[in-house]
């Protein structure tokens, strides 16, 4: 029986997160458009893949594992909808569980809703996240 679309995102979703955890910057990167859109209530930038990028990530991933003691990172899927032909907004939670916040073990959880392309391998076009990162990780005490 061949995977359904939200099957399909589904295990894309999995495997960034793992890539993620992992600091896999090339699966990272290949989750991306060759340019895409991030924004959240504090920010807004519009991003290239490339090379400094991929540094850009590997810098990230030392942070989180190295300084906040980031040990897992979960994601669900909350809806998937069709919006045009072969583009779906998929909207996610992401658990983020840090060993060394200011006060021991934390999770932290936040919304990003997405615009993916599934023509071939899905890509993320354009994400919002629905809350700052940083402060939802103030928030908790991560950071």
């Amino acid at each position: 029986m061949a995977e359904t679309r939200e099957e399909t995102l589904r295990r894309f979703f999995q495997q960034y997160a793992k890539a993620s955890l992992e600091g896999d910057t090339e699966t990272i990167a290949a989750s991306y458009a060759p340019t895409y859109i991030e924004t959240s209530p504090d920010t807004f930038a519009a991003w290239k893949v490339d090379a400094q990028y991929r540094k850009a990530l590997a810098e990230r991933h030392t942070m989180l594992r190295q300084q906040l003691g980031l040990e897992a990172l979960d994601v669900d899927l909350a809806s998937t909808e069709e919006v045009a032909p072969l583009h779906y907004m998929v909207r996610a939670r992401w658990k983020m569980a840090f060993a060394r916040a200011k006060s021991g073990h934390v999770t932290s959880l936040f919304d990003i809703t997405y615009m993916v392309k599934t023509a071939g391998k899905p890509q993320i076009l354009a994400y919002i996240s629905h809350e700052s990162e940083e402060a939802v990780m103030r928030r908790d005490g991560v950071i």
